[in-house]
């Protein structure tokens, strides 16, 4: 038994550095196309991309295996999960625009998350409580690409505004030479806003769904709830900022940098004082 068991944390261990290292391997070569145009990695990163993302999906279900497939609370577990929606919606964005120059720094924050969460599952004492339900779950999960959604989003906005004060500012450095130019980088933040504002909707819609399969009451009054339909408002108005509010894509990028730390800040939070965002074991 115990060299089964063994053996078992070895594998474990081996699938998950190979995991981190490939999410290594797929930000360096995207860094590569980014920084120096190289042709090696600007024909082999799509590739590692994808590599990546089904080596990530079968490292998780090896992991939650031994719990029927379920997914934990665990912070180990969320941020790996952070890493993996982060990749598979900059995926889906990279080949709905056709826009590859922004990889690097999306695979940069889930490589880091990642390799955190491969070193919080060796160390963490404990793995946190697991749901059950398949209302629960798809609300675990949509909330978790939700958030990714949002953190892309900002991270183009923040991109928007640093290529739009250089140009405005008639310095054309390494960001003008390298980063798409405005309009490509306004039809990303529309992707992922796109993407946050449907993933938010499925989280409120399961997370009823879960409710009533597990007789929870909900307290339409929770600051917590209130928070996330305030977050969900105000990504579905931003889908069509310009023509309710004639916003342009400044102030929506401001916007949507504001709603990434609001989010952020209340995750932290719920973090601190609860380990899940219900008062319930599932």
């Amino acid at each position: 038994m115990n060299n089964a068991l063994l053996l078992n944390d070895a594998v474990l261990i081996g699938i998950s550095l190979t995991v981190s290292l490939l999410y290594i391997i797929s930000t360096g070569l995207y860094g590569a196309d980014f920084l120096n145009s190289n042709s090696f990695a600007k024909t082999y990163k799509q590739p590692a991309l994808i590599v990546t993302i089904v080596a990530h999906i079968a490292f998780i279900g090896f992991l939650t295996a031994p719990e029927g497939y379920r997914l934990s609370y665990s912070i180990s577990m969320l941020m790996s999960m952070v890493a993996l929606t982060l990749t598979v919606i900059y995926m889906f964005i990279e080949f709905s625009t056709k826009t590859d120059k922004t990889g690097f720094f999306i695979l940069s924050f889930a490589t880091g998350a990642e390799i955190l969460a491969s070193l919080m599952l060796f160390t963490s004492s404990g793995e946190g409580p697991a749901f059950s339900g398949l209302g629960i779950g798809i609300h675990l999960l949509a909330a978790i690409f939700g958030f990714s959604a949002i953190a892309i989003a900002g991270l183009y906005s923040f991109l928007y505004l640093l290529l739009f004060r250089q140009i405005k500012n008639n310095k054309f450095g390494f960001l003008f030479e390298n980063l798409p130019n405005l309009e490509v980088l306004e039809q990303l933040i529309k992707h992922a806003v796109a993407f946050g504002f449907l993933f938010l909707s499925i989280t409120l819609l399961a997370g009823v769904i879960g409710s009533i399969q597990t007789d929870e009451i909900i307290n339409l009054f929770d600051s917590r709830l209130i928070a996330l339909v305030i977050i969900w408002l105000f990504y579905g108005a931003s889908l069509f900022i310009k023509k309710l509010f004639g916003w342009d894509t400044i102030h929506m990028a401001y916007l949507l940098i504001a709603l990434f730390v609001l989010t952020t800040t209340l995750i932290m939070l719920m973090s601190i004082f609860s380990p899940t965002f219900h008062n319930i074991d599932f």
